[in-house]
């Protein structure tokens, strides 16, 4: 083989490679999170965590066991939010109204209805997600909601 083909060959090779071996886009990792938070596949939602994710449920501070707003870091975090949130809200309706993204940064929108588990009353509410994606996992994840209806609902 001559010298330039193998060049040639080897380069577009690896074009190939890198190709094959690239990271979803951001929108596509918000995208699996979502359906298969939908599905109930809970390995499928760890799965689109980054190892040293950061959640911030609603306001970012130390949490005590079993509340649901405050941070949670790592997969186990991500696990107990998911717990969390399981142990607490039955979801009625779960809306997604758009992703959008630029390079590393995704943003989501949309609407939920959930029923508090303790009360019995419905947490309804619009929500914004803000993500910053890294080799292709939710590295932060910062959710928000309106956090007064959940207080409201929340009481008996």
């Amino acid at each position: 083989m001559k010298p330039i083909l193998v060049l040639v060959t080897l380069l577009f090779g690896s074009v190939g490679l890198f190709a094959k071996s690239a990271s979803p886009s951001g929108e596509k990792v918000l995208e699996t999170f979502f359906s298969e938070f939908g599905k109930g596949n809970v390995a499928g939602v760890l799965n689109t965590f980054h190892p040293q994710t950061t959640i911030t449920a609603v306001r970012n501070e130390n949490r005590s066991d079993n509340q649901l707003y405050g941070t949670y870091t790592g997969i186990s975090g991500a696990e107990e939010f998911l717990k969390n949130m399981g142990s607490q809200l039955d979801t009625k309706k779960f809306q997604v109204d758009q992703i959008v993204g630029k390079k590393d940064w995704v943003f989501a929108s949309g609407s939920f209805l959930h029923i508090l588990k303790q009360t019995g009353k419905p947490f309804e509410s619009e929500w914004a997600l803000k993500a910053q994606i890294k080799d292709g996992k939710i590295f932060t994840y910062h959710f928000y909601e309106d956090s007064a209806s959940f207080v409201a609902a929340s009481k008996k």
